[in-house]
C-alpha cells in the first residue's frame, strides 16, 4: 500500500518553465505535427508544453497551466477512454515523491476550471469516485485529416445524460432558424427533477461544439428575492455578454440604444457618464425600457446569434415575462434564441403570468413548448449501463429501479445511489452485482425522496453537515464569502468541503466564482437540486435558522457595501427571516428604489406595501418616522402610475 506525506509542491516548482503563462498569439503551423492532440476547441502541444483554446474568432489563445497540471492533463489525454487510477497517475508524475491524493485532487480541478469543465457534468474529465479519473472527450492526432464538425446531434460526451434525443433534435432544428435570422422562443417543462436543467445545458454544450460563433448567456431565476427584482435573470443574462474581451461591443450598443439598462450597471460607467446617463432617462417609462432592450438585442444579434437560457421561471418576476412576450411578438430579423425552464404546476398554482403568455404564443405560433416526459425502463438500463462503465445490466434491476421511481432521471439517481448505500447493489470490474435477491429489495417510492435526502445527508460528516445547512440557509446559489465564518470555517477549509462533496457527485456542484462589489472574490456552489437545499433548510430549528440569517445578512450586507442596491432584496429576506425588522425595512426601501429605476412601479409599490406591514411589529417610537417616509413615497408612486395611465 503506497505512503504519502505532505510534501509535493517541490516538484511544481522545478519542472519546464515552458509551460503557458497568459495569452500570446498562436504558434505557426510548422508546432502543430505529431505531438500535437486536440480535443473539441483545444489543442494540447506535447513539444513545446502548450495548452491552445481556439476563440470564436478564430485565434487561438494559450490557456495558463501549472507544469503538474499540465503533465497531468497529457498522461490523461494520452489514455483517453480509460480508467487511469490513482496510483497510476501518482506513481508515474510523482516517482521520486511521496505526496497525498489531495494535491492530485488539486491539479485535476485546476484543469478543469481551464478548460471549462463541470464535475457533475463533465464533458473532459470524469471522475470515478475511490477509483481514478477517465478522459471522456473524443482525442485526435492533429497530423489526421481535419475533423469536421458533425451537424447538431447527441454526440457530446455526457455520460450520465440519457435519452431524450426527440427533445435534443427539436431543439437543434430551432438552431438554423435562428442563425436565418428567425426568433426562437423555447420553453422546457415538466416535474421537478425531470432533467430540464440537464437538457439545456446538453444542448448548450452542442453549441458551443458545433456553432461556436454563437453567444451565450444564462439568467437564473431565484425563489423569494429573484421574483421580487425587476428583470433579475435579465440583467444577470447581460452581465455575462459584456464580460471579456469581446464585451466592449456590447456596452457600447447599451450605451447608444438602451441607456436605461446600461445605467442599472453603475460599475460599467463612470460617474460623470451615470449622472449624463441619468438625465437623458429622465421621465422614462418601462415601455420605453423594454423597447430600448428588444432594439439592442437587435443590433447585438445582427452579426452574431445569441441563445439566451433562462433557468426555473415559475420564479420570473413579471417585467421579465413582459420582455418574453415583447421579444416573441418582434417583426424585425433576429439572430435570437431563447430557452426558458419552468415546472408547470408551480406556474398553474401561483396563477403565474407565464402560463397565459406561454398559451397566446402558443395560438400564433410564436414559441414552442418542450414537455419533458418520464425516462423509460430501457432508458434506466442505459443509465445503469452507463455507471458501471459496461453494457451489461443484471436482468430486472432496470425494471425495479423503474417501477419505483416512474422515470424521473432525480428519483432514479437517488435510488440507484440509496441502493449502494446500503450494499444492496455494487459495481465490481465494471459490472453490476446484486448483493440482495431482487424480490427481497424493498425500495421507497418516489414520495419518500425526502427521506433518502435525509439519509444522504446522515451519512456526511458533522463538518459537511454543518457547510450545508448554512449553504441552505444563504440560498440555492451561495457563495464561499458570505457562509464561511457562519459554519465556524475559513474560505479556504469552507471551498475544500463544497469540492469534496463535488467530486464525490453529493449535492452541491460547482459554480462560476463571484467578485463582491468590495471587491472580495469567493468561490461559489450551488445544490443540484431544489429539494436538497429544502429538505436541509427545514432540518434546522427556527432559532437556529434565524441566527443563519442574520450573520449571513450582515457578511452580504458587508461584501455589498459599496452598492448595496445590487442585493437589497435578498438582504431584505435575511434580515426578515432573521427578525431584525428595521434593517429589513431599510433594504425593502432601497429595493423599491431599484424597481422604480427600472421603470416598474407597480413592484415598487408591492415591495413598500411589504415594508408596510413589517413596520407594525416595531415599537411605534421607531415606527412613526419611517411610516411617514414609507406612505409618502408610496403616494408619489400612485400619482405617477395614474398620470402615466391617462396620459395626464
Amino acid at each position: 500500500m503506497r505512503s504519502y506525506s505532505l510534501a509535493g509542491s517541490q516538484g511544481d516548482i522545478s519542472a519546464s518553465a515552458r509551460v503557458a503563462r497568459g495569452i500570446e498569439k498562436s504558434p505557426s503551423p510548422a508546432t502543430k505535427r505529431r505531438k500535437v492532440k486536440e480535443f473539441y476547441s483545444f489543442r494540447l502541444d506535447t513539444v513545446n508544453q502548450c495548452l491552445w483554446r481556439r476563440k470564436d474568432t478564430g485565434d487561438d489563445e494559450r490557456v495558463r497551466l501549472t507544469p503538474k497540471a499540465f503533465a497531468v492533463l497529457c498522461y490523461l489525454v494520452d489514455r483517453a477512454g480509460r480508467l487511469v487510477m490513482q496510483d497510476e497517475l501518482l506513481n508515474a508524475l510523482w516517482s521520486d515523491t511521496f505526496v497525498q491524493p489531495e494535491v492530485l485532487k488539486s491539479h485535476i480541478l485546476d484543469i478543469r476550471k481551464a478548460l471549462g469543465d463541470r464535475p457533475k457534468d463533465p464533458q473532459f474529465i470524469e471522475t470515478l469516485p475511490r477509483r481514478g479519473y477517465q478522459f471522456i472527450a473524443p482525442v485526435r492526432d492533429a497530423s489526421a485529416p481535419p475533423f469536421t464538425a458533425p451537424r447538431l446531434a447527441v454526440d457530446l460526451p455526457s455520460r450520465k445524460f440519457v435519452g431524450r434525443s426527440t427533445e435534443i433534435d427539436e431543439l437543434c432544428n430551432c438552431l438554423p432558424r435562428t442563425l436565418g435570422n428567425q426568433r426562437q422562443i423555447v420553453f422546457i417543462t415538466g416535474e421537478a427533477g425531470i432533467g430540464k436543467t440537464a437538457l439545456a445545458d446538453k444542448f448548450q454544450r452542442q453549441v458551443r461544439l458545433d456553432a461556436p460563433g454563437v453567444r451565450i448567456a444564462r439568467g437564473q431565476c431565484v425563489e423569494g428575492y429573484g421574483g421580487e427584482e425587476a428583470y433579475y435573470p435579465v440583467l444577470e443574462a447581460l452581465a455575462q455578454l459584456w464580460q471579456g474581451s469581446e464585451g466592449e461591443p456590447v456596452i457600447q450598443i447599451l450605451a447608444a440604444q438602451a441607456p436605461t439598462w446600461l445605467v442599472q450597471f453603475p460599475g460599467l460607467v463612470n460617474r460623470e457618464r451615470r449622472e449624463t446617463l441619468q438625465r437623458e432617462i429622465l421621465g422614462a417609462t418601462r415601455e420605453r425600457m423594454l423597447r430600448e432592450i428588444g432594439a439592442a438585442l437587435e443590433t447585438i444579434t445582427s452579426e452574431r446569434p445569441l441563445l439566451l437560457v433562462f433557468e426555473d421561471m415559475q420564479w420570473a418576476d413579471p417585467s421579465t415575462v413582459d420582455l418574453i412576450s415583447a421579444l416573441a411578438r418582434g417583426r424585425q430579423p433576429a439572430k435570437l434564441m431563447l430557452i426558458g425552464t419552468y415546472r408547470p404546476v408551480d406556474i398553474v398554482l401561483s396563477d403565474h403570468p407565464l402560463e397565459a403568455l406561454k398559451r397566446d404564443l402558443l395560438i400564433h405560433h410564436l414559441c414552442r413548448e418542450i414537455a419533458l416526459k418520464p425516462l423509460g425502463e430501457a432508458e434506466v438500463a442505459e443509465y445503469l449501463a452507463t455507471e458501471s462503465g459496461g453494457p451489461a445490466v443484471p436482468e430486472g434491476l432496470a425494471g425495479l429501479i423503474f417501477r419505483h421511481t416512474e422515470g424521473n432521471p432525480l428519483f432514479m439517481v437517488t435510488v440507484v445511489e440509496h441502493m449502494r448505500d446500503r450494499g444492496l447493489i455494487a459495481v465490481e470490474n465494471g459490472t453490476w452485482r446484486i448483493m440482495v435477491p431482487l424480490d427481497r429489495i424493498d425500495l421507497e417510492a418516489p414520495e419518500r425522496l425526502r427521506q433518502m435526502i435525509e439519509l444522504q445527508i446522515e451519512n456526511l460528516s458533522e463538518e459537511e453537515q454543518r457547510v450545508l445547512e448554512v449553504a441552505s440557509v444563504t440560498g440555492a446559489l451561495f457563495a464561499t464569502a458570505a457562509c464561511a465564518t457562519e459554519a465556524n470555517k475559513n474560505t479556504d477549509s469552507f471551498d475544500a468541503l463544497c469540492e469534496g462533496l463535488t467530486r464525490r457527485h453529493q449535492i452541491v456542484r460547482s459554480a462560476e466564482s463571484q467578485e463582491f462589489p468590495d471587491g472580495t472574490r469567493s468561490a461559489r456552489y450551488e445544490f443540484v437540486h431544489a429539494l436538497y437545499r429544502e429538505v436541509l433548510y427545514q432540518r434546522l430549528s427556527p432559532e437556529r435558522r434565524a441566527k443563519i440569517h442574520l450573520h449571513v445578512g450582515k457578511r452580504l450586507a458587508a461584501l455589498y457595501a459599496p452598492q448595496p442596491g445590487d442585493a437589497a432584496p435578498e438582504l431584505a429576506q435575511h434580515f426578515e427571516h432573521a427578525g431584525d425588522w428595521l434593517r429589513a425595512i431599510k433594504y425593502l426601501q432601497l429595493a423599491a428604489d431599484t424597481a422604480g429605476d427600472r421603470f416598474e412601479p407597480r413592484q415598487a409599490a408591492d415591495i413598500l406595501e411589504n415594508a408596510l406591514g413589517l413596520l407594525k411589529k416595531l415599537p411605534y417610537g421607531e415606527r412613526a418616522k419611517q411610516e411617514t417616509t414609507i406612505l409618502n413615497r408610496l403616494a408619489e408612486i400612485y400619482i405617477a402610475w395614474v398620470r402615466e395611465a391617462t396620459g395626464a
